[in-house]
């Protein structure tokens, strides 16, 4: 029984971004450039305090008709695993939009560097999220992402919420 009403939200949840494009317009996924802001926290895992931090981003979007390519430049600062570290880096991301709804995977590859040790490094970033386009110009998501710092502790995945402003 438990299994048929988890079936029952899973359909729900999947048919609600069709039933949301049919009733509101689209976003019109227009080409240009963006900007990003995404706070983030870092959860607890027991031997390490809370973290956060913030990772802005300036990205050009490209619109491939059912598809949304981008390309940008990240930097973030994070307080994670008891360490502060820093990251630059270019990204990439595919959205594909339902409507107003758009979820989308992204990835960076870049620069990392932890201050207190004076230690950097090749720095990762692989992200999943969904934004709600509000209007043409601006949207509210929710992503996940985990990002790692080579031969350092700073390795962590996070959760935030996202702003996204088109310039």
């Amino acid at each position: 029984m438990k299994n048929t009403y988890a079936l029952i939200l899973v359909l729900a949840a999947l048919l609600s971004p069709r039933a949301a494009a049919a009733q509101e317009p689209a976003h019109d996924g227009a080409s240009g450039w963006s900007l990003n802001f995404t706070p983030v926290l870092v959860l607890s895992d027991g031997e390490h305090d809370l973290g956060g931090g913030v990772d802005p981003e300036l990205k050009y979007t490209l619109d491939l008709g059912g598809a949304h390519l981008s390309a940008g430049a990240r930097a973030g600062g994070y307080y994670a695993k008891d360490l502060f570290g820093l990251t630059v880096m270019p990204t990439l991301r595919l959205a594909v939009p339902v409507g107003p709804v758009e979820p989308y995977v992204a990835f960076g590859m870049g620069y990392g560097w932890i201050p207190k040790t004076d230690h950097g490094d090749f720095a990762t970033m692989s992200r999943l999220g969904v934004v709600f386009h509000f209007s043409d110009s601006f949207a509210l998501g929710i992503e996940g992402t985990f990002q790692k710092l080579d031969g350092s502790a700073l390795r962590f995945p996070s959760f935030g919420s996202m702003v996204s402003i088109d310039l």
